[in-house]
């Protein structure tokens, strides 16, 4: 195996000019969360709206119902007028950090209603986030995610992920900033490592009990950049979205990421992550050549020629045999896209997606949508490429801002009554109701704080993935409706992505052509609702490894160590080169612990 080459010096991201778009239906704030839930904060500005609004929204209906009801329509109409008042004020409260018991100051006369009147309409709301939610036009900070919280025994550092379902206690953390600061770490130590970049993953992936943990989000320069034949290449700890910035200037769009730019590049790689792209499927389809470290700390070049076994197995191999410290990526031309949609019976599906969507030589970008609660229609969604002038000026997806939309749509799907209802039969309509046309960067530049709720202490959004393949597609499907009725998930949205074959990836979960069933659900976080959860998805993953089909890896780790190796049979030879690469198996995390330790000599831990 030969070093990596000397390499030009990284060159820092160039902070980009904030960039503000014009308000789209998912950033809009809805009448009924702003009038109706008294969840989230509001400003001065949106408080004061709400005022004129309910003013003289209620003094139209007072004259106009008070024709016909007469000394009835004020006791008919004061209750909802009094909650939503309430709901509002509640919110306004909210923003400047105070509960909304805090209204029953109104009672204490004169200085109670001087004292709440300048808390509405005169306090300055709070600039940062608060128990309440994220400030107006920020979000979370995921770029500076922290480092861990102190464990309350003493006995280290918490790092979670962004479930907040797997906290594991570290030794310490480190963050290096040069690759040549990440080897010195691993040549001066020789316990138990574990590496995290977004901390999108949701089973512990990330994390190992007792372990130095790596951040490696200080690796974030671009390294070499070529317009003219469309690669660049960028350490591990850049975010999809710094590429972005860095190569829209230049006309050029990434090749293959997922939908969320928020992640990171190694981490992407390392579970060998996909989007909605057509004609292509893993990432690892967009990979010129990586640079990774392994336990002792030297650096090997990696492509499908030079080194491949090091290549296809730590592209997708979760970091079982080195870090990917450095990438090289093809890139694409940046084009303006136009959304269409169809709605379909789920039966239609597979044959409308080979005629109409997988060779369109226009297709860029496609996913389907099955409909809850009963799964029997989809919402075909495809965006090609078009001549169109884009219906948005904003060439890239802004990541500073808050999103109370999709929070209470979150909410509401699933906790409502008739939320699914809603949303196929209103929301989607109006949503699709004119064919958007974007820069293919800004669609694929999707702010995963938009996905966040207001707190996962009892509950928590998590996703899961099963790759099935195409002409199985309507089997699995009838055998997830089933199971998911069964035992009444509840299931936000089930997203479908196709995928080609990859390439040699030792884990691969694209074999042959596939279909990616999504799917983004609701759980407590009970350790009982927890080992329920557990039960479906074995359900679910039997049942698509009996389609010769699998499952995805960066999520819980509920499949059983048998159902494990049938869906990845060459696990056992990614291990082999582990023991060969990391004797002393210094890199690991749960799920390495959970199917891979056992097999392993514990004298050499």
């Amino acid at each position: 195996m030969e070093p990596a080459p000397n390499i030009a010096l990284p060159r820092p991201l160039a902070t980009p000019p904030n960039q503000k778009s014009m308000p789209s239906l998912r950033q809009k704030i809805p009448l009924t969360y702003m009038l109706f839930t008294r969840r989230g904060r509001i400003g001065r500005v949106e408080y004061l709206h709400c005022l004129l609004l309910l003013a003289g929204a209620f003094y139209l209906l007072d004259q106009g119902l008070g024709r016909i009801l007469g000394d009835l329509t004020p006791w008919l109409l004061s209750p909802t007028l009094i909650w939503c008042l309430i709901a509002t004020s509640t919110k306004r409260l909210h923003d400047v950090g105070r509960g909304g018991w805090w209204l029953l100051a109104i009672l204490i006369p004169v200085l109670g209603l001087l004292w709440l009147s300048w808390q509405l309409l005169a306090r300055s709301g709070l600039a940062v986030a608060n128990p309440y939610g994220a400030a107006r036009g920020m979000s979370e900070d995921y770029l500076k995610n922290d480092q861990g919280q102190p464990a309350a025994d003493g006995s280290g550092i918490v790092i979670n992920e962004v479930t907040q379902l797997h906290p594991v206690v570290v030794a310490k953390v480190e963050r290096p900033t040069t690759v040549e600061a990440l080897r010195q770490i691993l040549s001066t130590t020789t316990g138990p490592v574990s590496v995290g970049g977004g901390r999108f993953s949701m089973g512990g992936q990330t994390a190992s009990p007792g372990s130095l943990h790596l951040d490696l989000r200080g690796l974030n320069a671009v390294i070499n950049f070529s317009r003219e034949q469309k690669w660049i290449r960028v350490q591990a700890g850049v975010r999809w979205c710094d590429i972005q910035r860095h190569i829209d200037p230049h006309g050029l769009s990434v090749k293959i990421m997922q939908t969320y730019a928020n992640f990171t590049v190694g981490g992407a790689l390392s579970v060998n992550a996909h989007g909605r792209y057509i004609g292509f499927g893993p990432a690892v389809l967009s990979v010129r050549n990586i640079d990774v470290m392994l336990a002792d700390g030297s650096v090997l070049r990696a492509s499908r020629t030079e080194n491949p076994e090091i290549f296809f197995a730590a592209i997708g191999g979760y970091g079982a045999v080195g870090i990917i410290v450095e990438a090289e990526l093809d890139l694409a031309e940046n084009t303006a896209i136009e959304c269409s949609d169809r709605k379909l019976v789920r039966t239609d599906y597979a044959a409308h997606f080979k005629s109409d969507v997988r060779d369109d030589p226009l297709a860029v970008l496609h996913n389907g949508d099955m409909y809850p609660p009963d799964y029997r229609r989809i919402n075909s969604v495809t965006w090609r490429k078009t001549e169109r002038t884009p219906t948005t000026p904003t060439r890239l997806m802004p990541l500073n801002d808050a999103y109370p939309v999709m929070r209470y749509f979150i909410w509401a799907y699933t906790e409502t009554l008739g939320g699914h209802w809603r949303r196929e039969h209103m929301f989607d309509p109006v949503f699709f109701f004119r064919n958007r046309v974007y820069w293919r960067n800004y669609e694929a530049g999707y702010d995963v704080a938009e996905l966040e709720p207001k707190s996962r202490r009892d509950d928590t959004y998590v996703l899961q993935e099963y790759f099935i393949p195409v002409r199985h597609f309507d089997a699995y499907a009838d055998t997830l409706t089933e199971i998911m009725k069964r035992h009444h998930v509840k299931i936000l949205n089930i997203s479908i992505r196709h995928a080609l074959p990859d390439p040699g990836t030792l884990l691969s979960w694209a074999r042959e052509e596939v279909f990616a069933f999504v799917i983004y659900h609701k759980q407590d976080t009970t350790p009982s609702a927890r080992g329920a959860v557990a039960v479906w998805t074995r359900e679910l993953i039997e049942a698509a490894i009996a389609l010769g089909g699998t499952y995805y890896l960066p999520y819980q780790a509920h499949a059983t160590p048998a159902q494990f190796h049938r869906a990845y049979p060459r696990a056992r030879e990614l291990f082999a080169l582990k023991r060969r690469l990391d004797p002393d198996y210094r890199l690991r995390h749960v799920l390495w612990n959970t199917y891979y330790s056992h097999q392993h000599d514990q004298t050499s831990l």
